[in-house]
């Protein structure tokens, strides 16, 4: 504001337009550090890789991953993504949040495919595709901050999603005639009587249930990637979620396809979560 007012002041011409404010305004006026946005029309493709490797040369890879996301057109930017710097209370460090689209209408779907393979103990194995069709998220977001104690990235993550299919390919996304399928599949928090969600299922928060990502080294110097949900604070529950699969289902090439029907979890809580990737 500072810089405003002497911009004006060296404007003649503008000299007299300068007000005092009273309390009253200046009372309703609010500073936030974020944004909003949306993705329009997006879409990527390409061959490039991600890939973790472990100090013993070891590794696993994502790659060549396409995705793209249909739009409600009615109104483009009515329901954006929000990015926002939120104070973390006492004691912790602010944190970003990210706020996904209410997408209410449900016209906001992605289509996502990407490789994957491990290169371990002299074998480079291509594990195949993964074909997500028809992704749709209806709110929830993300959340990151540094942890309380220790190295890392905490983070937070609330989910309410609906995916037309989940294809696992071992030859590949163009060879689907051989894989297994998930159809229908929707998780988000659990309802009182075990119909579909409506709402976000909460599986971390940075401030009651943080989750943890970070590298550990142990006493003999080995080193891990370590991804974990810690334990809800004292006094209070971990949320709890629901999974719902329409159909499960496996396709071969000889023929002998297996359906296995639907599958549902009613009601799941995550109390805790220690995962390690060693060499």
């Amino acid at each position: 504001m500072r810089a405003a007012l002497v911009l004006v002041l060296c404007v003649p011409g503008l000299a007299g337009a300068l007000e005092p404010l009273p309390d009253s305004a200046l009372a309703r006026i609010a500073g936030r550090d974020g944004m909003s946005f949306n993705l329009s029309n997006f879409a990527m493709s390409g061959n490039a890789e991600m890939r973790y490797t472990t100090p013993g040369g070891d590794s696993i890879v994502i790659g060549n991953v396409a995705a793209s996301r249909s739009d409600n057109t009615d109104a483009p930017f009515a329901d954006p993504y929000r990015l926002d710097v939120v104070p973390g209370g006492t004691g912790r460090a602010d944190m970003i949040n990210i706020a996904f689209p209410q997408n209410a209408a449900g016209r906001e779907v992605w289509q996502i495919a990407y490789d994957f393979g491990v290169n371990a103990s002299g074998f480079d194995v291509k594990n195949g595709s993964v074909i997500l069709k028809d992704l749709v998220y209806y709110g929830g977001g993300l959340q990151w901050t540094t942890p309380v104690a220790g190295d890392g990235l905490a983070f937070g993550l609330a989910t309410h999603v609906e995916l037309g299919s989940l294809t696992l390919a071992p030859n590949g996304r163009d060879a689907t005639n051989e894989a297994m399928v998930l159809s229908n599949v929707k998780i988000g928090a659990a309802t009182a009587d075990g119909s579909a969600p409506t709402a976000p299922w909460q599986i971390a928060d940075v401030t009651s249930q943080a989750g943890i990502f970070n590298a550990r080294t142990d006493a003999a110097g080995n080193a891990t990637l370590h991804i974990g949900v810690g334990w809800p604070d004292a006094g209070q529950a971990a949320p709890s979620g629901t999974l719902q699969i329409g159909n499960i289902s496996f396709r071969s090439d000889a023929g002998a396809n297996m359906d296995l029907g639907s599958s549902r979890i009613g009601s799941i809580q995550l109390q805790y979560l220690d995962v390690k990737f060693h060499q």
